[in-house]
């Protein structure tokens, strides 16, 4: 028991000196921008140069940007980014881009109103708008010979997705303490279908590392996934497995896929115990390889995206099917053996019962 604690307490170590050191870099970063090259004839610019403090989900979104000589958008292209693939692929594509040719600063560069963002890719749209909007505020500064400040900017968006997503997750708290199975079945529908299906959030090994790189979305246009990710830690850490068990579309999804076939293949305790430490392998392997690769796409093994984005590759829909195919004879199979992200849940919900000394 003792060396199991020490391992936890190792894995949040790590964790928090990776948070730590990101945290510092992040601050070490320079963006002051010269009125070298631009002319009364347009300004050609990568938008790392001029704003590389806004950053998407997995980073800075990089892009060449050509601007009108009245100081609108010509052209713009994607050159680099570090967005999850199975979210962001559209934020390359002429399609959405082109929505930008022609905006200046008199237009608006709100994602839902003056610009459609990409479906499941709310986080990554919102963060091309803000780093364009950023860039093409810090040039007109310099052209007009005074300092840019960041007074304009949003600085907090309370839009439907953020009610609908404290409606849901104080519903599963009622569901919670009132302990009927009733409304923790239909808690779980509508977070399969909400939080699964429409929204595609979850916390997984992907969202848990840009945590730990503290590569995180802009707070003010994305206080919902704020939120749901601070909600779905803090109560499992208080409640202790509050977001596996009432949270996850993904574990819910397994819960009512077993309920169709009502006899379970069971296995020994041995082997149960045995499968359960994959989970704790993967956690230490997909850190170290977090860390050392400083890409947070190289965790993103889970079924999750593939099940409710519908996209992935042959490989990962036939993992995918294989894990629901198993929950029709098995309780949970991906959360209880093979869920990274539930491995570190579950160090939280044990930290927690050290902490108020919950049995």
């Amino acid at each position: 028991m003792r060396r199991k604690y020490f391992l936890n307490i190792v894995i949040l170590i790590t964790i928090l000196m990776a948070i730590g050191v990101n945290i510092y870099q992040g601050d070490l970063s320079d963006n002051e921008i010269s009125d070298e090259g631009i002319t009364s004839e347009g300004y050609t610019f990568n938008t790392k140069d001029i704003a590389p403090e806004e950053k998407g989900f997995g980073g800075h979104i990089e892009m060449l940007v050509t601007l009108e000589r009245e100081g609108s958008i010509k052209d713009v292209r994607v050159l680099a980014h570090s967005e999850a693939s199975q979210y962001a692929s559209g934020i390359t594509e002429p399609g959405f881009l082109d929505q930008f040719k022609g905006r200046s600063l008199r237009d608006g560069f709100i994602v839902g109103e003056d610009i459609d963002a990409i479906t499941h890719a709310t986080i990554s749209s919102k963060a091309v708008a803000r780093i364009l909007e950023t860039c093409l505020q810090k040039i007109d500064a310099v052209k007009h010979d005074r300092e840019y400040t960041r007074e304009d900017r949003q600085v907090l968006s309370l839009d439907e997705d953020f009610y609908i997503t404290v409606l849901v997750i104080t519903f599963l708290l009622i569901a919670f303490y009132l302990k009927f199975n009733w409304l923790r079945y239909t808690g779980l529908f509508i977070s399969i279908v909400y939080f699964g299906f429409w929204k595609a959030n979850f916390i997984s090994m992907s969202n848990l590392g840009n945590i730990f790189l503290w590569r995180l979305p802009d707070p003010g246009s994305n206080i919902a996934w704020y939120v749901f990710i601070a909600t779905g830690l803090t109560l499992t850490f208080l409640l202790g497995g509050f977001y596996c068990s009432y949270m996850c579309p993904f574990g819910g999804l397994q819960i009512f896929l077993n309920k169709i076939f009502r006899s379970n293949i069971d296995i020994t305790p041995a082997l149960a115990r045995s499968l359960r430490r994959i989970r704790y392998f993967s956690l230490w392997i997909l850190i170290i390889l977090l860390l050392v690769l400083d890409n947070s796409n190289i965790v993103n093994y889970e079924p999750f995206s593939t099940v409710f984005l519908r996209r992935g590759s042959i490989v990962a829909w036939a993992s995918a099917l294989i894990i629901l195919i198993l929950s029709l004879f098995h309780y949970r199979p991906f959360c209880s053996y093979f869920c990274a992200a539930g491995a570190f849940l579950e160090i939280l919900t044990r930290l927690g019962r050290k902490v108020f000394r919950r049995t």
